[in-house]
């Protein structure tokens, strides 16, 4: 090598090592600052610095500052890491906290509405009784509570039996005041079939007193329509003997069936047949009068002649 040469490669080597220099200093900066973004927690910004570190130092080759700034990134990181997890778990243990807190208060509104529920039931206020029920399926929408919501689904079901009592009671008021006239009026068929519907409803819903009333009254009314019924054959019955007792002129016989037809129509409210029959009897009488009367000719002529027979009208002049 030349002198030259050499001493070219020492200069080389001056402006490298100033470079080194340069460098190791703005490092040395660097480091100071890092060290105070570190000790206030500062993490974010310390690594950054730490990148800055490791690319000033790369090029040099400073392989101390290179492995204790990447010591220094892992350490961060863990601390990050142990701040996150920390953190993850004071969120966790406030979310279940607000979660108790919101569930507590949830309950107690719950526990009042049912107070409140229990109030209106006991007036029978349905409609009230209804609207806190709706009021209560919010808030339980809100809890995933399976025992409070079954307690409310058995003040809904409570709320809709009475509900539903208290309807039946009302339509079997109605028809126990209605029965009497119905069946004087013989609608049987409509009172059965009212009759049977509530029987079975009451019977379903335990209403023990109503249903007592009820079966009473179908009783009555069972009774009342066999009377009706054997009432009508036996006026269908003396609807065909005054028939044939009119035809053969047997007008006594007659005139004995119309009047009990008349008398059996009018237990069961037949008017028109009563009002029809009463003109057949009228027609019967007369019918029965003319029949004496030309009797009572008949014998008159029958004795004239017996006695022209026997010269008894010549003896007699």
């Amino acid at each position: 090598m030349t002198e030259d040469q050499s001493g070219e490669t020492a200069e080389v080597k001056e402006k490298e090592e100033k470079r080194k220099i340069r460098v190791i200093s703005e490092i040395d900066d660097l480091l100071g600052i890092q060290g105070q973004a570190y000790m206030k927690g500062q993490l974010k910004e310390a690594l950054e610095y730490a990148e800055q570190i490791i690319d000033l130092a790369t090029p040099e080759n400073l392989q101390s500052f290179i492995r204790e700034q990447r010591d220094l990134i892992a350490k961060i990181k863990g601390i990050q890491e142990e701040r996150e997890e920390k953190e993850r778990i004071r969120l966790r243990k406030e979310q279940i906290k607000l979660k108790l807190e919101r569930i507590k208060k949830l309950k107690t509104e719950l526990q009042q509405l049912e107070g409140e529920f229990n109030e209106v039931f006991q007036t029978e206020d349905f409609l009230k009784a209804s609207e806190i029920i709706e009021n209560a399926k919010i808030l339980l929408s809100k809890l995933d509570n399976e025992k409070i919501k079954n307690i409310w689904d058995d003040l809904e079901k409570k709320c809709s039996d009475a509900k539903i009592r208290r309807e039946i009671v009302k339509i079997a008021d109605e028809l126990i005041e209605e029965s009497p006239e119905l069946k004087k009026e013989f609608q049987f068929d409509d009172l059965k079939l009212r009759l049977s519907y509530l029987i079975q409803q009451t019977k379903e819903k335990g209403i023990a007193d109503y249903l007592k009333k009820l079966k009473g009254i179908k009783a009555d009314v069972l009774s009342a329509e066999k009377v009706y019924i054997k009432t009508s054959e036996k006026i269908e019955d003396l609807v065909n003997k005054i028939r044939n007792f009119k035809k053969n002129k047997k007008f006594q016989e007659a005139i004995s069936n119309c009047e009990a037809l008349i008398e059996s129509a009018k237990s069961i409210n037949k008017t028109k047949m009563v009002e029809e029959y009463s003109q057949i009897l009228t027609q019967l009488r007369e019918a029965l009068k003319f029949e004496e009367l030309k009797n009572k000719v008949q014998i008159l002529n029958k004795d004239g002649i017996d006695l022209l027979k026997k010269g008894g009208i010549s003896s007699s002049l």
